[in-house]
C-alpha cells in the first residue's frame, strides 16, 4: 500500500496510530521527524511548528506525498 488520498483532509492523519499507517506514510512522516513513540503520543517534531517556507526541499516533498499543500500545511495547527 502507498500513501492515502486525503482528499486534501489533512485531519484524515489525526485519526491513525502508527501502525494503521503503511510503511510508505510512515518513512514520509519520518522525514518530517516523526517515529511511532512520538506519533502515538501526539509529541511533534520541530517541523510541524515550521512554515512551510522554513521547511527544507525534503521536507515539503514529504508533506507534499502525505496530501499537503503549502497552504493545507501552513492552516494545519498541531493539537
Amino acid at each position: 500500500m502507498g500513501v492515502r488520498d486525503t482528499k486534501d483532509n489533512p485531519r484524515v492523519w489525526e485519526q491513525l496510530s502508527w501502525a494503521d499507517m503503511s510503511s510508505e506514510e510512515q518513512a514520509q512522516w519520518a522525514v518530517l521527524g516523526w517515529q511511532q513513540n512520538r506519533w502515538d503520543n501526539n509529541d511533534a517534531p520541530a517541523s510541524a511548528d515550521k512554515e512551510w517556507s522554513e521547511l527544507t526541499p525534503q521536507e515539503q516533498g514529504a508533506a507534499m506525498s502525505l496530501g499537503f499543500s503549502e497552504n493545507l500545511w501552513n492552516a494545519t495547527e498541531d493539537e
